[in-house]
């Protein structure tokens, strides 16, 4: 009887042991994008490899992370790196080694953050990348796919150099019935965006007017495609299109955001027949920049 017992627990440890090595990987909230790079958590889980040397190794399938809407948008790979809070991996073609331990634990979770260094001015979109991650131990190997996906969300800003725009009435032309009196100093309507856009001028909370306002956009600069030069009346509750242009970059994703703007000009006529009364007139007006399609 001793002798079968002493096999039997044998025989067991030696079929226990044999756990076969597993891994997963998954994508942990959203995308995180600063000025100069993009970044995306994900969690690595090892499993099967208790109290045994695991190494993790990963590599890329291509060599860019390509926006899936527009193959054309492509960031390379030597931009890509997997930090785990203390080292940076540069992930290439070629496995690279991001781990190697003794696991402790049954289930152990590696975070990493996959950063995209040094790019600026990224069209909004999904970009994928395909990688394979490879768990080694004493035991067995495992190999997965896994897609690495970074969200761009649509990034549009405006600011004026000029706030408010005045037009300041003298004794000269306050009775001039036929004046017409432009703003001290012309707004510069400054636009950024990475992708196309269009500029509008809401007039919904307009004011009081005492003449005949007029707009007019007098230059822009290269990004901005479509605008009239034409004066054009400004009129209480409307929208009014300024301009529409593309995104506001010297290049998608290897270049950066460029100073492009569209130059105003606001004046009045007279069209009271008398002269004007005096008094300080605000008058209120809302630039909105949009995506255009």
């Amino acid at each position: 009887m001793k002798k079968i017992l002493i096999i039997f627990f044998i025989f067991f440890f030696f079929t226990a042991s044999r756990t076969e090595a597993a891994i997963s990987v998954e994508s942990v909230g959203d995308t995180v994008v600063s000025p100069t790079q993009i970044s995306q958590a994900i969690n690595v889980t090892m499993s099967g490899v208790l109290n045994l040397l695991a190494t993790l190794k990963v590599k890329a399938d291509n060599s860019y992370i390509t926006n899936i809407a527009d193959s054309s948008l492509k960031i390379p790979i030597t931009k890509l790196y997997l930090n785990d809070g203390a080292n940076s991996y540069q992930i290439k073609n070629d496995d690279v080694t991001i781990f190697s331990s003794i696991i402790t634990l049954a289930t152990y979770t590696k975070p990493y953050t996959a950063v995209v260094t040094n790019v600026s001015a990224i069209p909004p979109g999904d970009y994928n990348i395909n990688l394979q991650f490879t768990l080694n131990s004493t035991l067995s190997n495992q190999t997965i796919p896994f897609t690495l996906s970074f969200t761009i969300p649509v990034e549009q800003s405006i600011s004026t150099t000029i706030t408010p725009v005045t037009i300041t009435l003298t004794p000269e032309n306050v009775f001039n019935t036929s004046a017409n009196v432009s703003n001290t100093t012309s707004p510069q309507i400054n636009i950024k965006s990475n992708k196309k856009w269009k500029l509008s001028m809401d007039t919904s909370n307009l004011g009081t007017l005492i003449g005949d306002y007029y707009f007019q956009v007098l230059s822009a600069t290269s990004h901005v495609t479509e605008y009239s030069t034409n004066p054009v009346k400004l009129e209480a509750k409307q929208k009014y299109t300024l301009a529409k242009g593309v995104g506001t970059y010297s290049a998608p994703i290897t270049g950066s955001y460029s100073s492009d703007y569209i130059l105003l000009k606001y004046y009045l006529v007279n069209n009271s027949g008398s002269f004007l009364k005096e008094g300080t007139y605000n008058n209120n007006i809302r630039y909105i920049l949009e995506e255009d399609n």
